[in-house]
């Protein structure tokens, strides 16, 4: 089990009418089914919940913050196990970091940037506030660590050079650990499955199936498995060979010949006329259709015809 989970929203692309269809200005994907997800910091799904318009219930932490409560529930992640979530300033507030903290979950959240420098910090009810100046001031508070410095470079519009800045570990741990949504969704993106359905649930249906895909790749690859999980495009193409050498393909079933052969036709052993269901052409070219047909050349034959198309002239 990993350690580090992030939360976040993921788009599912559909652009005909639904009620749940939502646009996003500023997305990569703008119109949509909006998917709330948990991912691994390597990208690995372990919930989701779809989003599907505004709830009447009453919401004791927000609307964000009742989705992080429904995730940690929906994947069944177990409390005082270390796990730490790291999310954005949508999901989260103080009390919600609290109640988190009581239930024995850990996690880091990011506040809304405002402008570089120097760093800062408050310490309240077991939750730790950072200020940070980078390009702008960035505000991240956790339920779980301390102030340790690390170091950052970044480039010195002064100096013309790469500099070394001081950068709490907080700070740095939320950048590294972010983005497994992101992951997923970039996984997913590259190699999406694309059939044109009118039906609305499909695009839904696909992309839990890419999730799958996604999932059972990064599976691979963490036991081990080196062979055919190179790439997701490998992987994915070693599991279309193994459904197709599994179940097997229809066998081909060649075109009848449309005429007996000769030596057949005229060999006059065992030309029974046999009744058959449907009219078939009557293959001694009288222009009519019949219900008998002769069973060893299995063509169409009026009573009278038979005899004389059985007879080389």
């Amino acid at each position: 089990m990993d350690e580090h989970y992030s939360v976040d929203e993921s788009m599912i692309p559909y652009y005909g009418k639904h009620y749940a269809k939502q646009f996003i200005r500023g997305k990569p994907i703008r119109f949509g089914f909006k998917n709330w997800a948990m991912c691994a910091s390597t990208g690995y799904m372990l919930a989701f919940s779809l989003y599907t318009g505004k709830s009447s219930e009453k919401k004791d932490f927000g609307v964000g913050g009742d989705v992080v409560l429904n995730l940690i529930t929906l994947s069944k992640l177990p409390p005082n196990s270390g796990i730490k979530l790291f999310f954005d300033n949508y999901f989260t507030s103080l009390s919600l970091m609290r109640h988190l903290k009581e239930l024995g979950y850990y996690n880091v959240k990011q506040f809304k940037k405002e402008a570089r420098g120097h760093y800062d910090y408050r310490v309240a009810d077991d939750v730790f506030v950072c200020r940070w100046n980078d390009n702008n001031v960035v505000t991240v508070a956790t339920n779980f660590e301390n102030l340790a410095i690390t170091s950052a470079t970044r480039w010195s519009n002064e100096e013309k050079a790469k500099v070394q800045v001081p950068q709490p570990s907080l700070i740095s741990n939320y950048n590294k650990y972010m983005g497994g949504v992101d992951k997923c969704d970039q996984a997913v993106a590259n190699l999406r499955t694309r059939m044109r359905i009118k039906k609305w649930w499909w695009p839904i249906f696909a992309y839990l199936l890419d999730v799958s895909v996604v999932n059972a790749w990064l599976l691979a690859r963490k036991n081990g498995c080196t062979r055919d999980t190179e790439s997701l495009f490998v992987f994915r193409r070693f599991i279309a060979r193994s459904l197709l050498s599994t179940h097997g393909t229809p066998p081909h079933q060649g075109r009848k010949p449309a005429k007996p052969l000769s030596t057949m036709r005229y060999d006059g052993k065992e030309h029974w006329l046999v009744p058959i269901n449907t009219e078939r052409r009557c293959a001694n070219q009288c222009g009519g259709k019949s219900k008998f047909q002769c069973q060893k050349c299995d063509v169409g034959l009026h009573p009278k015809c038979h005899m004389a198309y059985h007879i080389l002239n």
